[in-house]
């Protein structure tokens, strides 16, 4: 073995160790309970849509005819609420009983020259 794989090791190791503190200990800080959590915001993807709607007031919801520059023929809904469903280029809900708070809609974007793409739909539904 050289010299260089050696050192490489060496360091490696002492990279895992952490910084060593007196007596020879690791240095660990002491733990404190977070009061929020301590993650980056999640962003929503690229292609999502926001709307609001209100409990027992239908939301209709015209869908872009096109994503990503590409025109979309029509849309499947992939998840969504109970009552909600796609047709066309239209997302439809009836908020019936659904509890209040943010709500996802997953839909498929069919097109016909490329293959399809998933838009996002969070519903905002408030009391």
């Amino acid at each position: 073995m050289t010299l260089l794989p050696r050192t490489a090791l060496a360091l490696l190791a002492l990279g895992m160790l952490g910084p060593v503190g007196p007596q020879g200990r690791t240095a660990v800080e002491p733990f404190e309970p977070a009061t929020a959590p301590r993650v980056a915001p999640e962003a929503p993807p690229t292609d999502t849509l926001r709307a609001a709607a209100e409990p027992g007031t239908p939301l209709l919801l015209p869908l872009p005819p096109t994503l990503a520059g590409r025109t979309v023929a029509r849309y499947t809904l992939l998840r969504g609420p109970a009552l909600s469903g796609a047709a066309g280029r239209s997302f439809t809900w009836i908020p019936t009983d659904a509890a209040p708070g943010m709500h996802e809609v997953l839909l498929r974007a069919h097109r016909p020259d490329a293959p399809g793409d998933t838009l996002v739909i969070r519903i905002d539904l408030s009391s």
